[in-house]
């Protein structure tokens, strides 16, 4: 799994490349929320899943997970360049309701109210 993190104003954005599954779960999970740790004016959360192409609910669980995190600090949670299979299964999981889908990170930025 590759991880890219990022900070843009109050908004974090995570870069995975990969698979998001049981076997790297735990990775992300552990970095997402050391970096979120380690900055509380995070408040929003952007994924960058344009080079994700499985996600099992191990994977499922740490975007659910990070949701609470982020809800916590009253911030948003947007899905970036997910692949139209990868959107349908975010979907069919139920996740369009805790997050926003966007096809570019101006979008993404945009619709959680700018930096």
């Amino acid at each position: 799994m590759d991880i890219a993190i990022k900070r843009v104003g109050k908004t974090l954005i995570v870069s995975l490349g990969g698979e998001l599954d049981l076997a790297t779960a735990g990775e992300v999970r552990d970095r997402v929320d050391s970096a979120l740790l380690e900055d509380s004016r995070l408040h929003h959360l952007i994924w960058d899943l344009e080079k994700v192409g499985f996600i099992d609910s191990s994977g499922l669980g740490v975007l659910l997970g990070r949701y609470k995190k982020i809800q916590q600090r009253s911030g948003k949670v947007v899905a970036l360049r997910a692949t139209e299979p990868l959107r349908r299964m975010l979907r069919m999981a139920g996740m369009e309701r805790i997050m926003q889908f966007a096809d570019t990170e101006e979008q993404a930025l945009a619709q959680i109210g700018g930096r």
